[in-house]
């Protein structure tokens, strides 16, 4: 898979990525860059800064835990963490052994770059047709299980494909609006207001013009949240 194509699919998990699972889903590459928007709130500030991740120390139930080491730049240059006050800063720009990053295990993270040649086989894309190979599921074809089990689907999103493959996204989407349409399944309609997370008070078909991946992350995601993409 293209580098780029990669790094495309890992940020479509949106607020579930943390640098543990970005380092299994890239096939274990150091180093690594990414930057976190915490529960999702970019700005020009968050923009500003990223990691470079040189080690990560998997940890707890499954390794989904776990510690990573690196450096902290502002402005594409080294740099200290606390602009006015270095040492309090978990990284200072003179450091010259990786640091613990705080937050490395929580979500929001973002994959900018991948930086070497993967040591291990990077995750894999599951397209709609293909054949589930494990579970209660093993041996149906993903578009099955979406018509008949959309709940699996988001728990599958969130745990299956944690470390060894993405899920094409927009062809789940594409495929639970058949579902929808077919059962007559009344949901969110594009002028209603979202009730929750960043874009809470804006109406569905707002977000869907300024912010898509957010509306589709909130699809595959929110339990309750249900939404035909071909009203817009």
């Amino acid at each position: 898979m293209d580098k780029n194509e990669l790094i495309k699919l890992i940020n479509k998990k949106g607020l579930h990525n943390s640098l543990i699972t970005i380092y299994y889903d890239i096939g274990r590459v150091l180093p690594f860059r990414a930057q976190r928007y915490p529960d999702g709130r970019i700005s020009d500030w968050y923009k500003s800064q990223y990691v470079e991740v040189h080690e990560v120390k998997p940890g707890g139930k499954g390794g989904k835990y776990g510690h990573a080491y690196g450096f902290y730049y502002r402005n594409g240059e080294r740099a200290d963490e606390m602009e006015n006050n270095p040492e309090q800063s978990w990284c200072r720009k003179n450091d010259t052994t990786p640091q613990c990053i705080p937050c490395a295990a929580c979500g929001s993270w973002v994959l900018l770059d991948i930086l070497n040649d993967p040591a291990a086989e990077p995750a894999k894309l599951i397209g709609i047709n293909d054949v589930i190979e494990m579970g209660e599921y093993k041996g149906r074809t993903l578009a099955e299980v979406v018509h008949t089990d959309w709940q699996w689907i988001q728990w599958a999103i969130k745990n299956i494909a944690y470390y060894f493959a993405f899920f094409d996204t927009d062809a789940l989407i594409k495929e639970r609006s058949k579902s929808l349409e077919s059962l007559h399944i009344e949901g969110k309609h594009p002028d209603d207001i979202l009730t929750f997370g960043k874009h809470k008070g804006k109406t569905i078909r707002y977000v869907a013009e300024n912010d898509m991946d957010y509306l589709k992350w909130a699809t595959l995601n929110i339990r309750d949240f249900v939404f035909n993409f071909n009203e817009l």
